[in-house]
């Protein structure tokens, strides 16, 4: 196959030295190639021209016969290379929009042969049956046959914008998707009766954060999400967070498809989550 792909590459790049640097190799390896197929087909391939190299009516044949034969399998065999250093990882959007992605650069500047391929959907995907190596799941960590590492565990604090500052008083954010947290956080926190059924509800935590940030009143947040915000001073905390029995683990098969891959996906992860 490389003598083959060698005088493929020649009769197309036109000389031995074009051929090479396509082909990232020295022009010595691209005559040795060719040489080493000369020899198991019995046929001369190239012939002398002075300093050139030409192909011979043999080699002629020889192409016009293959056609495009070492693109087709070059095409076929590139998705299983590029799946063998990939990651198909699964999480839901907030955690993915709000946690992996902000940081996902430096996955990236350290390990700048890995693909991260991310997908975000609100089900528990199959690890055993659908196309993903791994997952961050939120729960308790009780997945039976999968390994699972802690990340952290999930808070609840309520947020807002520097100028809002009482909870009695101002607007209260809900999402669909997380009705209960509000009633939660409550009740821990150790407040009297229930906080108000009025107020804005929305789809999602990554909407009510939004429109946190754009002052329509207070949302109840992961800290782990709005950290960030925090520091650089655009929300203030308006209470103590409360943190919960759930968390988000990081999961995957055992064993995994690609342990060097996954264990440097996990460590990362964990190294992020502690900082």
């Amino acid at each position: 196959m490389k003598g083959l792909h060698a005088l493929s590459k020649l009769a197309r790049a036109g000389s031995l030295t074009a051929a090479a640097t396509e082909l990232g190799v020295t022009r010595s390896a691209i005559s040795h190639r060719i040489a080493d197929l000369e020899g198991q087909l019995g046929v001369r391939l190239l012939r002398k021209a002075g300093r050139s190299s030409g192909l011979t009516d043999d080699a002629e044949a020889l192409l016009a016969a293959m056609g495009d034969a070492i693109e087709r399998i070059e095409a076929a065999v590139e998705p299983l290379h590029q799946r063998r250093m990939q990651i198909r990882l699964s999480t839901v959007a907030t955690f993915a929009s709000h946690w992996l992605l902000p940081r996902i650069s430096g996955f990236q500047a350290r390990h700048p042969d890995i693909m991260l391929a991310i997908s975000t959907t609100r089900r528990t995907v199959d690890l055993d049956n659908e196309a993903f190596d791994c997952a961050i799941r939120h729960g308790l960590g009780e997945w039976e046959g999968f390994s699972t590492t802690l990340l952290f565990r999930e808070t609840l604090v309520p947020i807002a914008i520097p100028t809002i500052t009482d909870i009695e008083s101002a607007t209260i954010i809900r999402a669909r998707s997380r009705y209960r947290d509000w009633p939660t956080w409550w009740s821990r926190s150790g407040r009297p009766g229930k906080p108000s059924g009025e107020g804005l509800i929305v789809e999602t935590r990554a909407q009510a954060l939004d429109a946190a940030l754009s002052g329509a009143g207070i949302a109840m947040m992961d800290l782990a999400y709005v950290q960030g915000h925090l520091t650089a001073g655009r929300l203030q905390s308006l209470a103590d967070p409360i943190q919960l029995s759930e968390g988000y683990y990081f999961v995957h098969r055992t064993p995994p498809r690609n342990e060097r891959l996954i264990s440097a996906l996990r460590d990362w992860l964990m190294e992020q989550a502690q900082q």
